[in-house]
């Protein structure tokens, strides 16, 4: 992320050329989808169902309209970024960048692209995470130690049968099943992704004419260390809830389902423990944004163990969940208060997990981007 502002007199386009031809690919994008759509519409992957609602605009649009109105969308939208390349009619890209951020950002992904981000972080985190550790184990002195750790659990979960062969063949197979839908998640990430891309455009446009000079107070890297620490615990703590709740399936009293569902279909407790897991990760990774680790690779990284963490290695992904939680904040208020089940606002907080995450994303950013001194900031430093 930049913060520093052009020198007086200086044109930022060239700093930010890449932002307007992203926004029209993606707008030309939209646009051929409409197309295609408005030729095929049996592949259209977004019907009206009275009984699933994924908290999406789309849910409520007549599908004949969708198809013209993405194609007007992706011509529009190359229009504006052709401006916005060119430098000239800033009013009009802010109005084009404010409304496709409004539509295509906050109206249309729904509950789709966080659900689809969870299930692949509860399929292949803990894969990336032994791969990794196994790959930089020897040259860490706890290395050893780690890879046994893993070998324990592995084999506690085959012996108990909580991840034995039959279960483990089980849930693939259901995972295999699964494929096909995830279409509409892949489809509603993408229009999430222009809507950010179209949100950045839209800052970046407003902050064009912005000259060099003393940073706000509140933008410092002693400022960013406080407020930044503060939505960093308060963004790991959300995750709590639903992480150790789903710690419950391990016990006969397990939270939110049937034991007999349970004993039934154990990949369910597999599936159900992985996301918990899953979830109780993510709360580490975030503490990063204000630990030492989140500036220089840990020990048991491979190959770039020591070294400096490039902010955009925590500032994008920590940027897109932030995204994810909050475009799924609105939805899950709805679905859950038209549930009556109000405890759900508490195992999915995300109207607050959200905006935090993307606050505690931003102060990281600030503050290394700031030129703070190594350390300033975190857990262990200043």
């Amino acid at each position: 992320m930049d913060i520093a502002y052009a020198p007086a007199g200086r044109r930022t386009r060239t700093r930010t050329s890449s932002v307007p031809l992203a926004a029209a690919a993606w707008s030309a994008a939209t646009g051929a989808l409409g197309l295609w759509w408005s030729s095929r519409p049996e592949h259209y992957p977004f019907p009206p169902d009275p009984g699933t609602t994924a908290g999406t605009l789309l849910d409520v649009v007549p599908p004949a309209l969708v198809p013209p109105a993405l194609v007007a969308a992706g011509a529009v939208g190359l229009g504006a970024a052709a401006l916005a390349r060119a430098g000239w009619a800033r009013r009009v890209v802010l109005l084009v960048a404010a409304a496709w951020f409004a539509v295509f950002g906050l109206a249309v992904p729904g509950l789709r692209p966080l659900v689809l981000a969870g299930y692949l972080m509860a399929v292949f985190g803990p894969v990336v995470l032994f791969a990794t550790v196994l790959t930089g184990a020897w040259r860490w002195r706890g290395g050893p130690l780690a890879v046994g750790a893993f070998v324990l659990v592995g084999s506690a979960a085959w012996g108990t049968g909580l991840a034995d062969g039959d279960v483990v063949r089980r849930y693939l197979a259901v995972l295999g099943s699964a494929l096909p839908r995830t279409v509409p998640p892949l489809f509603a990430a993408f229009f999430l992704t222009g809507g950010l891309m179209w949100a950045v455009l839209g800052a970046r446009t407003a902050l064009g004419d912005r000259t060099s000079g003393q940073l706000p107070a509140w933008m410092r890297p002693d400022a960013t260390a406080r407020w930044g620490r503060t939505a960093t615990f308060v963004a790991a703590a959300c995750a709590l809830p639903y992480g150790l709740l789903r710690l419950t399936w391990l016990t006969p009293w397990p939270f939110g389902i049937d034991p007999a569902a349970l004993a039934a279909a154990p990949e369910m407790r597999l599936h159900g423990l992985l996301l918990g897991l899953a979830a109780l990760a993510g709360a580490v990774l975030t503490t990063g944004l204000v630990a030492r680790w989140g500036e220089v690779w840990p020990c048991w990284v491979p190959v770039v163990r020591g070294r400096a963490v490039p902010p955009a290695a925590a500032v994008v992904p920590g940027a897109v969940v932030a995204a994810l939680f909050t475009v799924a904040a609105v939805p899950m208020v709805v679905i859950t208060v038209a549930s009556g089940d109000l405890f759900g606002l508490v195992v999915f907080p995300f109207f607050g997990w959200g905006p935090a995450l993307a606050i505690a994303v931003l102060g990281y950013a600030l503050r290394r981007a700031g030129g703070a001194p190594d350390g300033a900031g975190t857990i262990g430093g200043s």
